[in-house]
């Protein structure tokens, strides 16, 4: 009887070392580091590393939580219930396509999932006509960042991100992306090439006889 508790015993203390181990390598995974810092701290050192962002950038702003339609608009998601805090960086001329968010995800909430939503449902068309090229989430532990906007700037802060992470002991995983629209450089003199029907007739300088004309009022 001695014989089977001692064998008993023993091997409930190898499944014991054997959580243990498992929950240490969980812990020491790079990919698992917490980043320290508020979001303000971190949005500020990711902008320090990147080279390609000329634009005057508003303060990172916190996002109000509380309101599902404006968490919507940057983030994209239907729902804040696993946020524990987000700020979002966007540019302080409305027309110009970048938006950065910084997301902290509250203990026990599934990353990925909110990540995926976050892809998903964020607008690239969000301003007036013009669009982010690429979209990109990508996360350390329990912070997510989410880019949009053309695609040598996205990949830029990016790799800011993952330099941050990297300075912190932690490691970001594989981001996940989608590709928004690529916006038609304007010429120089300011004017677009236009489709013109084959049946309209080209105007010649003269006066629009006033039956053909429109009649406002």
């Amino acid at each position: 009887m001695k014989k089977i508790l001692c064998i008993l015993l023993a091997f409930s203390m190898l499944f014991a070392f054997a959580a243990c181990g498992g929950n240490d390598a969980e812990k020491n995974n790079p990919l698992n580091v917490n980043l320290t810092g508020t979001l303000e701290e971190i949005a500020a050192q990711i902008y320090a590393g990147t080279s390609t962002i000329e634009m005057m950038l508003m303060d990172p702003t916190e996002i109000d939580l509380a309101d599902v339609d404006s968490a919507n608009y940057y983030l994209g998601v239907a729902s804040t219930e696993s946020i524990e805090r987000a700020v979002f960086s966007e540019p302080m001329i409305g027309s110009i396509p970048y938006s950065m968010c910084l997301v902290k995800v509250k203990e026990g909430a599934d990353i990925d999932a909110l990540k995926a939503e976050i892809l998903e449902g964020v607008n690239y068309r969000k301003w007036m006509c013009v669009a982010a090229e690429k979209v990109s989430v990508v996360n350390c532990g329990n912070t997510i960042m989410m880019v949009m906007a053309q695609e040598e700037i996205v990949d830029d802060v990016c790799a800011s991100f993952a330099a941050v992470a990297a300075s912190q002991g932690g490691e970001v995983g594989a981001p996940l992306e989608k590709a928004g629209e690529v916006q038609e450089d304007i010429p120089a003199d300011g004017v677009m090439d236009m489709d013109v029907p084959a049946d309209m007739p080209a105007y010649d300088g003269e006066e629009i006889p006033a039956e053909d004309g429109i009649i406002l009022g």
